[in-house]
């Protein structure tokens, strides 16, 4: 049977030259396998414990991204996740949707969603010229998520562990369709502090 999985492809191929300075960093993770899955009706604690029993995590209930290995579930609405793995492409979504019948409904999103993550000791001032939220590490902890609005863009952020050096990190996933517009916008809003696009060899 022929294999279904395409290469992965930058959502960003004219990010333009890094400005000196790096005091924020970003990077497209590429090769992830993505899928939004939300519980059916009446069905939310078979769910809950057949995640629990395969992937040995609990499904978040608050806006927050859980980790196991691999995988990752952030709570993006009511009984409702991205789920991610590293490096799986398409062929999660489907595995996924194999896995949580008929408890769930899957749907890849490997080609639809692109997730950034960014960083750097001036990452936080960055975010601010967009993003409404309060991202003070005392309101929003490592581990916290939340779905909002920048520059126009719908998109959904979460804090990862801190860098080795102590400086804060965010992963953001948003519609493929917007990168650019999403690209331009954090190029021109890090410009002051120095903004380096760091590049990832394909999976």
């Amino acid at each position: 049977m022929a294999d279904l999985a395409l290469p992965s492809r930058p959502a960003t191929l004219d990010i333009g030259q890094s400005q000196p300075g790096a005091g924020v960093t970003v990077r497209e993770l590429r090769g992830l396998g993505l899928a939004t899955m939300q519980t059916r009706k009446g069905r939310h604690a078979l769910l809950r414990d057949r995640i629990r029993q395969l992937f040995l995590l609990e499904l978040p209930t608050t806006p927050s991204i859980v980790r196991a290995g691999e995988i990752a579930f952030v709570a993006i609405g009511p009984n409702y996740w991205l789920a991610m793995s590293d490096g799986a492409g398409p062929l999660f979504g489907m595995s996924l949707k194999q896995i949580v019948e008929p408890l769930a409904s899957v749907s890849d999103q490997s080609g639809g969603y692109v997730v950034f993550r960014v960083g750097g000791h001036a990452v936080r001032n960055t975010l601010a010229k967009g993003f409404q939220i309060d991202l003070h590490p005392r309101a929003f902890e490592i581990g916290a998520a939340a779905t909002t609005i920048v520059a126009h863009i719908g998109a959904t952020i979460w804090r990862c562990e801190d860098d080795g050096d102590g400086s804060p990190c965010f992963e953001i996933a948003l519609y493929r369709s917007l990168a650019k517009s999403f690209s331009r916008w954090f190029s021109s809003s890090a410009a002051e502090f120095g903004c380096e696009w760091q590049t990832q060899a394909a999976q």
